[in-house]
């Protein structure tokens, strides 16, 4: 178990500076009151989930001792209408590039994310449904949904 905390400063408008760690950085709304000042709450947690999953792809490709070159996760959502304004559903896409990285190995490590070990994605599925694609080297290898249930591998 790990603990996190965060603290966070009025900067005025809609703006807040968030500090963790060492690490600070200002979130904002494009809105009537926001200054456009950082990203919005929901554009982080949208980042927040690219970003697990990806260091989760990455960390088992390298465990499987392929050559990665590069691995990107990009995020699509729209929102819902009304308040609370959630997610509608998540659709990411994994673009993997490695010379000798087989397909097989590059679904298995984005299922493993969205099946086991990303827990941002564990908790934003609870509310919204999450569906992926992964290509590899420029090629569509592979789509699926983020399962959390148990049931998946």
């Amino acid at each position: 178990m790990s603990h996190m905390e965060c603290k966070t400063k009025w900067l005025g408008g809609l703006g807040f500076e968030a500090q963790i760690r060492q690490h600070s950085f200002v979130m904002d709304s494009r809105g009537e009151n926001g200054k456009d000042q950082g990203p919005s709450p929901k554009e982080v947690l949208l980042a927040s989930i690219c970003v697990c999953s990806g260091m989760d792809v990455a960390s088992i490709l390298q465990k499987m001792r392929v050559d990665l070159i590069s691995c990107e996760v990009n995020a699509q959502t729209d929102t819902t209408a009304g308040y609370p304004s959630i997610f509608e559903k998540v659709t990411l896409q994994y673009r993997i590039d490695g010379s000798d990285i087989k397909a097989e190995q590059a679904l298995k490590a984005v299922r493993l994310s969205m099946t086991k070990y990303c827990g941002v994605s564990a908790m934003v599925v609870k509310a919204s449904p999450m569906f992926y694609e992964v290509f590899l080297n420029g090629n569509p290898i592979g789509q699926g949904q983020a399962d959390f249930s148990g049931n998946a591998e």
